[in-house]
């Protein structure tokens, strides 16, 4: 029974995370992405 519910009932998000991400004026080419991963390669503190 369980398994049935789970297969064939409809998933509905009801929120989702937001994320914010304070940087210093003294950081370059920081951005984020669609998948909010944090990428620094190419970070730099000027």
């Amino acid at each position: 029974m369980n398994r049935i519910i789970i297969d064939e009932a409809p998933v509905i998000p009801l929120f989702y995370d937001k994320v914010v991400r304070i940087c210093p004026v003294n950081i370059k080419n920081f951005s984020g992405n669609a998948m909010n991963l944090l990428r620094l390669k190419r970070v730099e503190k000027i």
